[in-house]
């Protein structure tokens, strides 16, 4: 299966001026099976979407709010939308990689939200993370256990830096679709805030899981 880059940026004016930036970057996939067409089709419409969301309803504001910043005679600085894709696997059998989509639309700084993807082949359907584990088998008490125990020594060796109350936060704050697949196993990842500062980014922690959970 052949991969490209689907690229796509436009700036966008209201009475002269740049008022919003807009960029895409996704999978476009060769569509030779049933599958991969499903699976190409998914990334166009979700891209399309996501364009005609900035392009459309979101310029208005970014006008909007360009509008208000002359009134009040305080610089405005330009909203940007960015959207962009990571291959973290591809096999014969399974496909996987992740999104981010990069927002600002004034305040201190941007927020990124990341979406992450996993594709069986060649039937080109979703693959979840209780999927890689036996059945019957408590992975959910073993994923929160493996991020606790990085958590900690993260901590310990000051890599990191989380929320005091994390413990309490994580098992809310875990999301089974929060994950994707590394040529290592899966690794489950948390959005921005949600149990650390947004300077840490977003925590990714890769599992070690048994052999017959790996990904393939």
């Amino acid at each position: 299966m052949k991969i490209e880059d689907g690229l796509w940026k436009q700036t966008l004016n209201w009475e002269g001026e740049p008022v919003l930036t807009v960029s895409l970057q996704f999978p476009r996939l060769s569509e030779e099976t049933a599958g991969q067409r499903r699976i190409a089709r998914y990334y166009r419409q979700a891209a399309e979407q996501w364009k005609a969301r900035w392009t459309g309803p979101l310029f208005l504001r970014a006008q909007a709010a360009a509008r208000l910043a002359r009134e009040q005679s305080r610089p405005f600085r330009p909203w940007e939308a960015a959207l962009t894709y990571r291959l973290t696997v591809q096999s014969e059998t399974l496909l996987s990689l992740y999104l981010d989509a990069y927002e600002f639309s004034g305040g201190a700084h941007g927020v990124t939200v990341r979406q992450g993807d996993t594709w069986e082949l060649p039937r080109g359907l979703p693959r979840s993370l209780a999927s890689f584990f036996p059945p019957r088998f408590r992975w959910r008490r073993a994923v929160l256990e493996q991020v606790r125990a990085q958590i900690e020594a993260r901590l310990a060796n000051g890599e990191a830096w989380f929320f005091e109350d994390w413990r309490q936060r994580l098992p809310a704050a875990f999301d089974p679709e929060h994950f994707y697949c590394t040529q290592a196993g899966p690794a489950v990842f948390f959005p921005l805030y949600r149990i650390a500062p947004y300077a840490e980014g977003i925590p990714v922690f890769p599992l070690s899981l048994p052999e017959e959970a790996a990904c393939r």
